[in-house]
């Protein structure tokens, strides 16, 4: 079967969703992983796979091109949140067209399937995709449907949900990503990395903590809609990939021409010291610089932070949130404020760069004091990067349901997330002491108090090797500061 792997003009958006975590817009670009993923296993059964990416068709008629001439039998696409438009858009007019049909992957099919199932060659599969993906393909010539676990799909005008497929515990029997089918490399980067091509890399699904308000990797995020659904509404059990095979995809990537790696998952850091270890060691031999998320109750362990420098980790992205523990205990991160700047020191004294995420209004306890606190603090620590939202009640967070239930959520704003959504700018969420013009103010004046110390603009013009690295500099600087 011939099958493309789509990913459509978001000629009817002013921005280009971001589809690898799934709940903000493109800032810089990025290969998309689950597309690769399967990609991979349907080029394993003998599918002849081509990878089109029209985010950046303006007018869309490019697309229309590609459609109407009629060369593919299978469009796979993977759709966050924010690309719900552009994705049905784009299937209407596929269908409308050619005679091919369309899965729908991805967290917000899982969470909202009947959306994308208008026509019954339209089909949707829900949570971890890449197994169920290859059982749907071997069973459309024939139409099969009803044992396929873990899809939705129309029959007679009738919505037909077959019961879930739960996750896939062995991701290690999964094939590398198919990175080959990508056209551009040289256009992925990622600005905490001074080298380019940057791939990305999973080297874990899921996580076992408890933030009431998070939106994880797409991968994980669909796999936990789906899990939660069929089991009251806990969270799966994570799945980890093993340090050889981990390692063995750090070769592919470097052998492949990529010079760095970001790694995407929230649970990189879990499955035990020994794990992580034996991990680092067999990245050492591979030589290929990365970097990852990572909790700072999570690196506090001096051995293991020396040994991810000594692996060629490069940077670590600290989910701080807040440095109020009242606050830090209702949104239920669990974590002791003071390991924070023990976890930063710690990066600091063996070179590995960290980067805060600091987020304002994801609790009623924030205040203009708390807010100001927390500003303080993190500016005087030695951090280069810092990112500085406004918390969103994304659909299928606890967030989301106690945000409306209480009126913190602005209707109808909240509502219409595609066309109202930029967390580094507008306030969804509003309290009766902290209106959204103060949550909006506070992002501004974090970011412009953090960035414009005279010792982080130096920093930063000191890493500029090249007019792509300026230009780099510029685009993400005014985005973070105006």
């Amino acid at each position: 079967m011939k099958i493309c792997l789509l990913i459509p003009p978001a000629s009817t958006l002013e921005k280009i969703p971001e589809r690898v975590y799934g709940c903000t817009y493109s800032i810089y670009k990025q290969p998309e992983l689950p597309l690769l993923y399967v990609g991979a296993i349907l080029e394993r059964e003998g599918h002849i796979i081509e990878l089109q990416d029209f985010s950046s068709d303006h007018d869309g008629k490019s697309f229309q091109d590609f459609v109407h001439r009629q060369t593919c039998d299978l469009y796979i696409l993977h759709t966050v949140l924010l690309a719900q438009t552009i994705d049905i858009l784009a299937g209407r007019f596929i269908l409308a067209n050619s005679e091919a049909r369309i899965i729908y992957f991805g967290p917000h099919p899982t969470l909202k399937p009947e959306e994308f199932l208008w026509d019954d060659r339209c089909f949707v599969v829900r949570g971890e995709a890449e197994l169920t993906i290859r059982d749907l393909v071997a069973a459309l010539p024939d139409k099969r449907f009803s044992a396929i676990k873990g899809i939705s799909y129309l029959a007679d005008g009738r919505l037909i949900e077959n019961e879930t497929s739960g996750i896939i515990s062995d991701i290690d029997s999964l094939p590398m990503p198919a990175r080959h089918l990508l056209k551009d490399r040289q256009d992925y980067f990622n600005p905490k990395l001074s080298e380019r091509p940057v791939s990305l890399v999973l080297t874990s699904r899921g996580c076992r903590f408890r933030c009431y308000y998070c939106v994880p990797n797409s991968i994980s995020w669909a796999r936990e809609l789906e899990w939660r659904r069929f089991h009251d509404n806990k969270k799966p059990p994570v799945t980890l990939r093993s340090p050889a095979n981990i390692a063995e995809e750090f070769r592919i990537i470097k052998q492949s021409g990529y010079r760095a790696a970001a790694i995407v998952d929230d649970m990189f850091l879990f499955g035990g010291k020994k794990r992580i270890l034996d991990l680092c060691g067999r990245l050492e031999g591979v030589g290929l610089p990365f970097g990852g998320l990572a909790r700072c109750d999570l690196i506090l362990d001096e051995e293991v932070v020396a040994a991810l420098a000594r692996a060629g980790c490069r940077y670590m992205d600290l989910g701080i949130e807040s440095l109020d523990q009242g606050i830090l205990k209702d949104i239920r991160k669990d974590l002791d404020v003071a390991k924070v700047r023990q976890a930063i020191q710690l990066l600091h004294q063996h070179g590995i760069e960290p980067k805060a995420n600091i987020m304002f209004g994801a609790s009623p306890l924030e205040t203009q004091e708390t807010i100001n606190s927390t500003i303080n603090e993190i500016s005087s620590y030695p951090i280069n990067y810092c990112m500085f939202l406004i918390a969103t009640p994304f659909p299928g967070t606890e967030f989301s349901q106690k945000a409306l239930a209480k009126g913190w959520a602005l209707e109808p704003e909240i509502h219409d997330l595609e066309k109202n959504l930029s967390p580094t700018e507008k306030s969804l969420i509003a309290y009766q002491h902290l209106p959204k013009e103060e949550l909006e103010k506070a992002v501004k004046k974090a970011n412009r108090r953090f960035y414009l110390h005279p010792s982080r603009i130096l920093y930063q013009l000191k890493k500029i090797d090249s007019f792509a690295a300026l230009k780099n500099l510029i685009v993400t600087g005014w985005h973070v500061i105006k």
